[in-house]
């Protein structure tokens, strides 16, 4: 099984084959991560609606069932860490990497939920999965997800959850998002 190790404690992680992406539906801001001496953060952004920056990182390189990607995180407020698969990795007008379809699996003070965006304009979306449990913010967290055919293992807390998800692309990128309050990254493990 191949594995690779993001460490974001490090400015080393750069050289990995992860680029800043966003959504195409959530207007025209490109944010980076603020490097910290253990992680790598989001900050409040007035430009927002909610005040946060809204920023993924996502492979180059295109994955398929077998992968399993793990995320060491924390969260304030109404912060979401997330780990995200998206369908089409596209280079914008702007210069900068934009998606639209995508799964997303989210890791919130209240829970967790998985949520399918259908479209690139962000007009149709749908909630697959709300749990609800409380998670601590400020505190370091791991969100582990393995995908089989069509299906997602989801583990984190004392919870573990199997999904069935019909529309999950057969190859997809592989990520994670950080978006609606502040949030620390500490590592991500992608294994094959």
């Amino acid at each position: 099984m191949a594995t690779k190790t993001i460490d974001f404690r490090t400015p080393d992680w750069k050289r990995q084959s992860l680029v800043n992406a966003y959504y195409f539906f959530k207007g025209t801001e490109t944010p980076e991560f603020t490097q910290q001496d253990d992680c790598i953060t989001t900050s409040v952004n007035p430009q927002f609606s909610w005040g946060y920056d809204d920023i993924s990182l996502l492979t180059t390189e295109q994955y398929s069932a077998g992968v399993e990607i793990t995320l060491t995180c924390a969260f304030e407020g109404r912060g979401c860490p997330e780990i995200i698969f998206v369908e089409d990795l596209k280079r914008h007008t702007d210069g900068s990497f934009r998606y639209g379809p995508c799964f997303e699996v989210v890791l919130y003070k209240d829970g967790l939920n998985v949520w399918h965006h259908f479209l690139e304009d962000g007009s149709r979306w749908h909630k697959q999965l709300g749990l609800t449990f409380p998670v601590a913010e400020n505190e370091t967290h791991t969100l582990r997800v393995k995908v089989t055919h069509k299906t997602l293992l989801i583990q984190t807390e004392d919870q573990n959850i199997t999904l069935h998800v019909e529309d999950l692309p057969e190859t997809f990128h592989v990520g994670l998002t950080a978006c609606e309050g502040i949030v620390r990254l500490y590592e991500m493990t992608i294994a094959e």
